[in-house]
């Protein structure tokens, strides 16, 4: 029992990590080029938890003999999540709707903390410490990195931004890290695993196009600074990917 406690508490620590990288949401005197950096950034951050999502299912699938009921799944999931994010809506336009994209990147790091709350629970629960310990560390870590994507799309908005709306917003990404270990302690199931990573990828696939297209308009309108603006694209990604796997690594 006294196991069961401290992997809940551990969780807390975990889930709410990430909000040590919400105070960059309010800084208000944010250039577009920093805006085009940090968004890049974000970007990369997102395609490394992509790959990471892509190589824990696949090694679920490579357990499985031909095709199965977990990849019909991943792939329903994924197809009607995406669809569902992509379909047109009246008035609206990508590059001005900052919010929904933050609480989209909230709700795909969500699912994810959510496989990754799974795997930490069943590990305290089967007593596995070293799973138990690289779990804690390494989740922990992460989880600091990917408050990142959640603040990058609301930075340097010209309007005061809600401290209740950004709170939600690192709360939902947050949030089921600790949800997901309260479930592993009493349950695990590599179905609930692939149908949520499905959902996670989904949205924040759909994340990473966003930031892309915003960061392409802004640095059209750079004029004379679109070269650059697009190289701090490059060199944003690049930096996110990399900052992503040293954690992930570490």
């Amino acid at each position: 029992m006294i196991e069961a406690y401290l992997t809940i508490a551990l969780s807390f620590v975990m889930g709410l990590s990430i909000f040590l990288s919400m105070p960059i949401v309010f800084h208000r005197h944010t250039s577009t080029r920093h805006m085009i950096f940090f968004n890049a950034v974000a970007i990369g951050i997102l395609i490394f938890l992509l790959m990471d999502i892509f190589g824990n299912v696949a090694a679920i699938f490579g357990n499985a003999i031909g095709f199965n009921a977990m990849e019909l799944v991943f792939i329903i999931g994924f197809t009607l999540s995406f669809l569902f994010f992509i379909a047109p809506k009246e008035n609206r336009e990508l590059n001005k709707d900052p919010k929904r994209t933050s609480i989209l990147a909230a709700i795909g790091i969500g699912f994810q903390n959510l496989t990754e709350g799974l795997v930490f629970g069943s590990a305290g629960a089967a007593g596995i410490i070293p799973i138990y310990l690289v779990s804690l560390i390494g989740f922990t870590l992460q989880n600091i990195t990917e408050g990142f994507p959640i603040a990058a799309p609301l930075m340097g908005l010209k309007q005061k931004l809600d401290k209740r709306f950004v709170t939600g917003a690192f709360l939902l990404g947050g949030v089921p890290t600790i949800l997901g270990t309260l479930v592993g302690l009493v349950f695990f199931s590599n179905i609930f695993i692939i149908f949520f990573d499905a959902l996670a990828s989904a949205a924040i696939l759909y994340v990473v196009l966003v930031l892309l297209h915003v960061n392409l308009r802004r640095s059209d309108a750079e004029g004379a600074g679109k070269s650059r603006a697009i190289w701090l694209t490059y060199a944003g990604i690049l930096l996110g990917f990399v900052v992503a796997f040293v954690v992930n690594y570490l």
